[in-house]
């Protein structure tokens, strides 16, 4: 606390150094940085007028120091100044829909076999587990010592999770009927293909275009157990040939379009380095 008041009267010290405009922006800039919901240090204020002090000795002037207007500057300074974790990413989308899709959806593709929300919290909770570790990790190790990691902890969690579908209490079942389950897996397919396009568009190389495939399938292998004259035919011997052809050719699809994308991303990597 006693560095503060030390570190504001310097500021004011530099600030009064300032051009005109110059100052006219820094005080516009000032004003829209305090309105962020991070809190913008006295050190970091400091650094900020002393690189503008330095650009002004060469002629430059705050706008082309700082990229843009003061709204576009608060827009760059923001992950700058407080970058987000490297892995609160878009990418931490897909493990959670990759789970939905590849782990929950398909044990109720046949309407007559109920979801149980104590199982789901189950589940749900222990991926957050495994991606909390996996993520703490990560930094640890070399990229093929994450690699090997990331590959024993999915291993430990597909068994825990193939414990926890026996011991947890079949507890709030609930059932995909085959209207109103049509209906929701319609909406659920439908939204998600909206985020992921949404996404897309925002960052190219995002993984979850791998997931567009398995998801239609995934639907669609639900729909023909809902609707009539595939209804009949999804509870036999064929049915269930059908369903684990289908599953096969999902997670397929997420590997083949996922390996498009690695190497798009190595490719980028390759030309920024």
């Amino acid at each position: 606390m006693a560095n503060r008041p030390t570190m504001t009267t310097q500021n004011a010290a530099l600030r009064d150094q300032l051009t005109p405009t110059n100052r006219e922006y820094w005080d516009q800039l000032v004003v829209l940085l305090a309105q962020q919901p991070h809190h913008t240090s006295d050190a970091q204020l400091h650094d900020l007028l002393t690189g503008l002090l330095v650009a002004q000795e060469r002629q430059e002037d705050a706008s082309q120091f700082f990229g843009g207007t003061p709204a576009e500057a608060v827009r760059t300074l923001t992950a700058t100044l407080w970058p987000r974790p490297w892995w609160l990413t878009s990418d931490l989308w897909f493990p959670f829909i990759l789970f939905t899709i590849g782990i929950i959806l398909p044990t109720a593709i046949l309407p007559a076999v109920p979801l149980q929300a104590s199982l789901m919290a189950v589940q749900y909770g222990l991926l957050v587990i495994a991606l909390g570790l996996g993520i703490w990790l990560a930094p640890k190790f070399s990229p093929r010592g994450r690699l090997v990691s990331w590959g024993l902890i999915i291993v430990v969690l597909l068994a825990v999770l193939s414990v926890a579908a026996r011991w947890v209490p079949a507890a709030g079942l609930f059932y995909l009927t085959r209207k109103g389950g049509s209906v929701f897996l319609l909406v659920f397919a439908v939204a998600l293909t909206a985020l992921i396009v949404g996404i897309q568009r925002r960052q190219p190389e995002s993984w979850l275009p791998a997931l567009t495939a398995d998801v239609w399938i995934t639907t669609l292998l639900a729909l023909m157990a809902r609707i009539a004259p595939t209804s009949s035919l999804m509870v036999t011997a064929t049915g269930n040939l059908i369903i684990a052809l289908g599953t096969i050719l999902g997670d397929l699809s997420i590997l083949i379009i996922g390996w498009h994308i690695w190497q798009t991303r190595q490719a980028h990597q390759q030309n920024k380095e």
